[in-house]
Formats: C-alpha cells, structure tokens, sequence
C-alpha cells in the first residue's frame, strides 16, 4: 500500500488490515442481506455499526468524510481532538475515523480505528498555515408546516418548485430520518419501503424496483439541484442508495 491513498483499519480487539481507496466514493459499514458496503466492519453482532454508516468521497482532489446520521455516531480524530462527526468533513492523511464496535463489561466503548493515509496530497498543514476557505455545498432544508422546500446555496434560501408527492414524499422521509441537519443515506429498499409500502401491500400485478426509484429521484433532481445531471444534494450512493445533504428541518 506504500503510496496509495488507503485505510489502515483496526478491530475493536486489535486486528488491523488495510484497504486501498481506488475509486472516488467508498462506503463504510454493516453487511446486511443484498447489501455489502465497500468497507464492512465486521465481526459485529451487537450492530453497532450502521448498514451506511459513513462514507468517504474524493470532491475535487479532497477526501471528504461523511457521517449518514448513524444511529451511534461517527468521531473523527484530527491530530489531538477527536470530535463527534456531524455531516462532512475533510480527512487528511493521519486523521482517524472510530466507530463504535463493543463495549467492555464496565461500559467502556471499544472502537473500530480507521487510520487515513494519503502521504502525497493531503498532507496535514502545518499550525497556522493559511487553507483555502472551503466552497459552499448546496443542502436542502425542508418546511414541514409549509410543504415546501428550500435549496442553500451561500446563506441564501431559493424555494425550490415543480416537485410532485412522491418527491415530497421522498425528501421528508429522507429529512426525517437526519439527525441535527445531518447528511443522511438510505438504501434502495428502505426508499422502496418508504414511497410505495411494504411489499405484501403491492398490487399482485404489480412490483417496484431500483428503476421506479430512479424515476422519481431524476424527477427530485430537476427541481432541487443547480445541475441535475452533476447532482450534489441529492447523491448516488454507490452500489446502495442515495443520499441528502441537508440544511435543517423545520
């Protein structure tokens, strides 16, 4: 791995392995059936760890870290402060994400370690240096009592317009399920769940799939992202599902 951009990972009883980062997004999680994400920490049979627990993604040369409002929480260790994750944050090489993994008989948390390391382009700067002010990300904020939705972009709030129930009914879930103005994932069963019930509710002539959800997440898009064809609101989890970066909910 000398070189790469990678995860050193260590198990809450001290294995450690390591996981080249050879693609721009990389999820981390639970194995759950027809669900695997790109890193899963496992053994885990307290279910700790979320099925989308977080994930790393690659914005414009920068790893960025994203905690998907997990139940347990994501905490990012960042030279001498480790801090609770709340949506995203850039990683730089040395920084450490820990998830919850176990718990020793007196309460004492145990955590799964992953070290970060990319030695050539995101080297820690040093104490002082001077960083690029970060570019603003759109996010959604969603108005329960109005049912409407706005797109922030800078500070400024534009009401978003054109979306139709099923998108209603896709971002309120979505948003609902944030925690804090949190970014939050859901897999594509769970958004199948969500707009069309369960499955013994469906028609017998009639069954919904990863394509009907696509439908209407396209339809999302043009109303609520700047470029619907780059989108960054709404975004594809790879191989899993979608997520939304959220503003707030109100």
């Amino acid at each position: 791995m000398a070189g790469a951009v990678a995860l050193r990972i260590t198990s809450p009883d001290g294995v450690t392995r390591g996981i080249e980062l050879d693609g721009d997004s990389v999820t981390i999680g639970r194995r759950a059936p027809e669900q695997s994400p790109d890193v899963a920490l496992s053994p885990d049979p307290q279910r700790w760890v979320g099925r989308l627990h977080c994930s790393l993604d690659l914005v414009e040369g920068m790893w960025m870290v994203t905690d998907n409002a997990s139940v347990n929480g994501t905490l990012l260790r960042s030279r001498d402060t480790t801090e609770r994750l709340l949506g995203r944050r850039r990683i730089q090489h040395g920084d450490a994400i820990l998830i919850l993994g176990d718990m020793t008989p007196e309460g004492e948390p145990l955590y799964w370690q992953l070290l970060f390391l990319d030695p050539h382009t995101t080297q820690q700067a040093p104490v002082g240096a001077l960083l690029p002010a970060p570019r603003s990300v759109p996010t959604l904020r969603y108005d329960w009592v109005s049912a409407r939705a706005y797109r922030i972009l800078n500070g400024v709030e534009t009401p978003v317009s054109g979306l139709r129930p099923q998108g209603h009914q896709l971002l309120r879930y979505m948003v609902g399920r944030s925690a804090d103005g949190a970014a939050v994932a859901c897999d594509h069963a769970e958004l199948i769940t969500a707009l069309w019930g369960a499955r013994e509710e469906w028609a017998s002539h009639r069954a919904y799939t990863r394509v009907d959800l696509a439908g209407v997440v396209r339809a999302v898009r043009r109303s609520i992202e700047p470029d619907p064809s780059a989108p960054v609101i709404l975004e594809t989890v790879k191989g899993i599902g979608y997520r939304l970066n959220v503003s707030g909910a109100s």
